[in-house]
């Protein structure tokens, strides 16, 4: 499902693909007035439905920095980590760049990364799946074995 909010007088680009695993992808290509910040927030509750979510935040297409960016990119942030969502900021601008990390800094969300194009957060992405994914294994792993361990001694 994608939302191109620029045609409808907006500023901003809203994707959450169908299929699993549940990303979310939100280009911002302007800067955002209040209206479109609170439309931006209301679409993001809308398509999460307060499960968590990855939330891949393109800063790219912004051509200059607007004060107002980063309480805006906070209050994104909270509304992400808040539903136990993971947000990755994708930015190859330093000065996007540093307003991105101190948005990570300000929120103390471990979870959050910022990486310089879509490849890298693809790959990111990937790689953490995949390690969530093993680590799941060896929990259900060792937990069977004490169970098993536990019915031998009784």
């Amino acid at each position: 499902m994608i939302s191109d909010s620029l045609m409808a007088g907006t500023r901003y680009r809203f994707d959450r693909p169908d299929a699993p695993p549940p990303v979310v992808r939100v280009d911002l290509l302007e800067s955002l007035d209040d209206g479109h910040e609170a439309a931006l927030l209301a679409e993001l509750a809308a398509a999460t439905q307060g499960a968590p979510t990855t939330v891949l935040i393109g800063l790219s297409a912004l051509t200059r920095y607007d004060p107002r960016l980063r309480p805006f990119l906070l209050a994104l942030q909270a509304q992400i980590s808040g539903e136990g969502g993971r947000a990755v900021y994708v930015s190859d601008r330093p000065r996007l760049r540093g307003v991105a990390l101190w948005v990570i800094h300000m929120s103390e969300d471990s979870q959050a990364k910022i990486v310089p194009n879509m490849a890298a957060a693809l790959e990111w992405l990937r790689i953490t799946d995949e390690r969530v994914s093993s680590a799941e294994e060896r929990t259900l792993s060792r937990l069977e074995r004490l169970e098993g361990e536990r019915g031998e001694r009784r």
